[in-house]
């Protein structure tokens, strides 16, 4: 469950509710286009994990965005990666990365998009 908040936005820019954890998500190419919008402001509840956000995403940018972005478990496929706070997930735990702190950037990108 997402929760909003009325208090102020903190010094990044993103309300911060007490015993929640703001987070904005980035998302760059084929899946930016998929979601309709490259930037995601979202709160959830301390504790929660990657995959929470994964699944919250996916229930707002569609269907479409759910195919090419993950497979049936909730995982990204694996040609998706995703960073936390700069670190690719697959060097944490996972999808069970606990998403901590006042604001949490994670970016999606296909893996085989590149560039110079």
């Amino acid at each position: 469950m997402v929760l909003r908040s009325e208090r102020p936005a903190s010094a990044s820019g993103l309300t911060v509710v007490q015993g929640t954890v703001a987070v904005k998500v980035v998302l760059m190419g084929e899946l930016r286009q998929l979601a309709g919008r490259r930037d995601w402001h979202l709160e959830f509840p301390q504790g929660s994990t990657v995959r929470t956000l994964l699944k919250e995403l996916s229930s707002r940018c569609g269907t479409a965005f759910a195919q090419h972005a993950l497979t049936r478990e909730g995982d990204p496929h694996p040609h998706v990666a995703v960073f936390v706070n700069g670190e690719d997930i697959r060097q944490l735990q996972g999808t069970r990365t606990v998403l901590t702190g006042g604001q949490v950037e994670l970016f999606m990108v296909p893996i085989n998009e590149g560039g110079n």
